[in-house]
C-alpha cells in the first residue's frame, strides 16, 4: 500500500528471493548483480528506518520527498562545508551560514502574494537565519542572468532590509 506501506517485511521478502536466487547460479556476473541488489535492498531498509525515527511521516510519498530533500543522510559527517536549503536546514545548527540570494522574487518568492503566504515566507527566513551558531553572511546579487539570458536588477529582500 503506497499510503502504509510495510517497507521492512518487503526488503525482508525481496532479499530472500535474492540469497535464493544466488544459491543458484552459477554465472558470476550474475552473483555480482545479486550482491549489488542485496547491498541496495539492505540500504534502503536503512533509509526507510532512518525516516521513520525521525517521525518524516508514513507513506511513501512522505520518504521520497525526505529523501530528495536529503533529510535522510547520514549526520555523521560535521567537518567540511554542506551546501543545502533553508527547507533541510530545519532543525540544525553551523557554526559558519550563508545565506544567498536575499532579493525579492527569491526571498520572499514572488508567488507568495497573500499575507499568509508572505508569513510563511517570514517565517521560512526566520528559520534560515537562526541555523546559525556564530556567524551568519546574508547576501544577495545585484542582477541575476535569467535562463532566457538577459539580465534582471533585483532589489535587496524586504527580510533582509527588515534586519538591518
Amino acid at each position: 500500500s503506497v499510503d502504509t506501506p510495510n517497507i521492512l517485511k518487503f526488503c525482508l521478502v525481496i532479499k530472500s528471493e535474492l540469497v535464493n536466487l544466488g544459491a543458484n547460479t552459477k554465472d558470476s556476473a550474475k552473483e555480482d548483480d545479486i550482491a549489488t541488489g542485496i547491498k541496495d535492498i539492505e540500504q534502503l531498509q536503512s533509509m526507510w528506518t532512518r525516516f521513520k525515527r525521525k517521525g518524516l511521516g508514513d507513506n511513501l510519498s512522505s520518504f521520497r520527498n525526505a529523501l530528495a530533500l536529503g533529510q535522510l543522510n547520514d549526520d555523521t559527517l560535521n567537518n567540511g562545508i554542506m551546501l543545502s536549503t533553508v527547507h533541510t536546514m530545519k532543525g540544525l545548527e553551523k557554526d559558519i551560514v550563508f545565506l544567498i540570494g536575499m532579493c525579492e522574487g527569491v526571498f520572499p518568492d514572488y508567488r507568495a502574494k497573500s499575507k499568509v503566504e508572505l508569513d510563511e515566507e517570514r517565517n521560512n527566513a526566520f528559520v534560515a537565519i537562526t541555523r546559525s551558531r556564530r556567524w551568519i553572511f546574508v547576501t544577495y546579487p545585484e542582477k541575476r542572468m535569467m535562463p532566457w539570458g538577459d539580465y534582471k536588477y533585483h532589489p535587496a529582500s524586504r527580510f533582509f532590509l527588515d534586519m538591518q
